[in-house]
């Protein structure tokens, strides 16, 4: 990432360094932001860092983040709020930004307001940071305070005081109080609080409650109900959540570690037993049925293996008390007949882990702990533990003999890199250390092939542009931006555009930023929801009506993971190649024959699921 500073002009704050990386990488965007609240305490965040940003920056969002070491955690349910976690190891504390596009109030952001536009238009600078102008900062403050808390409670006094101090009955935020609270409702409550009457802000806080859902009925209960219901199937992380396998023997501190690791992780968790042996209370039934012992390790297996499965998809970090591979130990399993057979099944039906931690303690120590087995047993495991762990890819051998403290800490780093190492791939160098594409890479820009610019002088970008597409735009061009940003000249900025599932709104900042001769291309699918054309054949059109010339349609073919092949839709003979090729794969009969109907009544654009639209702004 190039270090851009947050202005020349002005001294940075007292931050965290990574705190710092976060801004500079919202600064180098060129849209605007505000750091919302909490400017003082930032060396070391005791809360959220909370901020206020452009929603155009929302596509290239997550990609800035991970670059820097943060990984969003997905929650629905919480209106504009995107999470980004981050584990500061150097530092032992999680670093949490809390970043939203609008603002809104009430328990399940379920009343929203116009107020983050002029926000960011009023933002003024303060020692190398975008503030918001003082009387908004100090109206957002007591809003929050009011409609989400309901009141001012006794801590928050002081600051509540301060607020009033500053906000004025006369700006933008106080008038906007007074369409939606009704009339004198923002200098009733100034009143009130300046006057240290903070029962009344109660009864005033219900009544703004009552008049706010009064003023957008349907809106406000439509968003409580829909909120509330999304928040229960989050949070979670992106994509499938690692397993956490932890292996010791008894007296380690096994249990001790996880549940810890699930109290101080602020992302989801979820912790599963898993030990294969342990006593039950049916074990002396069990017993004298014959493949009863076999049968209760498999059930163990196939519950704890199907739960861990289960909460990984789910997104959560799942933190598993002992591993299947606990039956690769000698003599595990107490030479029974058939032991062997059930333990190989045991390891190939368990779950493997992604992170394997083997806890390391001397005998005595362990013994001194828990007080089973005895010295000499627990010091034979323990060598039985440590050659096994020898023997298994990625484990990681932890002295569990320091202070639980320490222990901790080094889990939580090995757990934590093992996340954000998932988030962003490292970038790939050539022999020569210089960056480099892969052919994956390469794949994700054969767009460029479908116009007459292979080296663009000035890219633009925008709509869903993930970290790895972003890597790979930058790589063919350093300064490549996103549309709609502006450089401060006046005029179009771009020679070429590259838009992936835009909007309508998107596309019409495209075709402005586009200099005459220069191209749009458009990757874009079949929807039923969102504001623009909801087919290829409607893309087609809108490039026709913004008076756009050589415009050409190709259909992304499905592969695994992106197009396998574009195919030009005015070439039949190409069309019908591609369909036949594609019969062999599930109802790819079936798709073959609708494709060809649609081809024959002219209605292939409108049938494709995905496509890319190029056309060229006349000169």
């Amino acid at each position: 990432m190039r270090a851009v500073s947050i202005h020349p002009q002005t001294r940075l704050p007292v931050a965290h360094p990574t705190v710092l990386e976060a801004f500079r990488a919202l600064e180098d965007t060129g849209l605007p932001w505000v750091l919302l609240r909490g400017e003082d305490d930032l060396a070391r965040p005791d809360g959220d860092v909370d901020l206020l940003v452009d929603p155009r920056m929302l596509p290239q969002l997550d990609g800035l983040m991970a670059r820097i070491g943060l990984c969003r955690v997905h929650a629905t349910g919480h209106g504009s709020h995107r999470f980004y976690f981050g584990y500061m190891d150097a530092d032992e504390f999680w670093l949490k930004l809390d970043v939203v596009s609008e603002v809104s109030f009430g328990r399940f952001q379920h009343w929203s307001t116009p107020l983050a536009a002029g926000c960011l238009d009023r933002r003024v600078r303060q020692d190398g940071l975008w503030l918001p102008e003082p009387a908004d900062k100090a109206w957002l403050h007591l809003l929050h305070l009011v409609l989400d808390k309901g009141g001012i409670a006794a801590d928050r006094q002081a600051s509540a005081l301060a607020s009033a101090a500053v906000a004025s009955t006369a700006g933008p935020v106080a008038e906007y109080v007074d369409r939606r609270s009704g009339d004198g409702a923002a200098s009733a409550l100034l009143d009130a609080i300046n006057a240290k009457n903070f029962d009344g802000v109660r009864d005033l806080a219900g009544r703004w409650r009552r008049a706010w859902t009064r003023t957008q009925p349907l809106a406000s209960r439509g968003r409580w109900l829909g909120h509330r219901t999304l928040r229960l199937l989050t949070p979670r992380l992106p994509g499938p959540g690692p397993v956490v396998g932890v292996m010791a023997p008894d007296g380690a501190g096994k249990t001790t570690l996880l549940h810890g690791l699930r109290a101080d992780f602020p992302i989801p968790t979820s912790y599963v037993y898993m030990g294969l042996w342990g006593a039950g209370p049916w074990d002396r039934w069990l017993e004298r049925l014959l493949g009863g012992r076999t049968a209760k390790k498999m059930f163990r297996v196939l519950k704890g293996g199907t739960k861990a499965r289960y909460h990984s998809l789910r997104g959560r970090v799942v933190l598993m008390d002992r591993v299947a591979y606990d039956a690769l130990l000698p003599q595990v399993g107490g030479g029974h007949t058939g032991a062997g057979l059930t333990n190989t099944l045991a390891v190939k039906l368990g779950p493997a882990p992604d992170v394997l931690l083997v806890l390391d303690a001397p005998g005595e120590v362990m013994f001194a702990r828990k007080g089973e087995h005895t010295v000499e047993l627990l010091e034979h495991w323990r060598k039985s533990y440590l050659q096994l762990a020898a023997r298994l890819p990625g484990a990681r051998v932890i002295d569990a003999g320091l202070p639980r403290e320490l222990v901790r800490r080094l889990a939580t780093e090995t757990v934590w890199n093992s996340i954000s190492s998932r988030t962003l791939p490292p970038p790939e160098t050539d022999p020569g250390g210089r960056p480099g594409l892969t052919l994956h890479r390469w794949r994700m820009l054969d767009w460029r092939f479908l116009t007459p610019v292979l080296q663009p002088r000035h890219l633009g970008y925008g709509g869903s542009i993930d970290p790895e597409l972003l890597g790979a735009l930058q790589l063919l061009d350093p300064d490549a931006r996103p549309v709609g940003t502006g450089t401060g000249a006046p005029g179009p900025q771009f020679d070429v555009v590259l838009l992936r599932e835009p909007d309508a709104g998107l596309f019409e900042r495209a075709a402005a930023d586009v200099e005459p001769g220069g191209w749009v291309c458009a990757q874009v699918r079949r929807t039923a929801a969102g504001r623009g054309p909801h087919t290829v054949a409607g893309w087609k059109r809108l490039f026709r009506r913004h008076g756009f010339e050589d415009i050409t349609v190709h259909w992304n073919v499905p592969g695994l993971d992106g197009p396998a092949r574009l195919v030009p839709v005015d070439s039949p003979e190409a069309v019908r190649g591609t369909l036949a090729l594609r019969q062999g794969v599930r109802f790819g009969l079936l798709k073959a024959v609708a494709g060809r109907v649609a081809l024959g009544l002219r209605l292939f654009t409108v049938a494709i699921p995905a496509g890319t639209v190029t056309g060229r702004r006349p000169a």
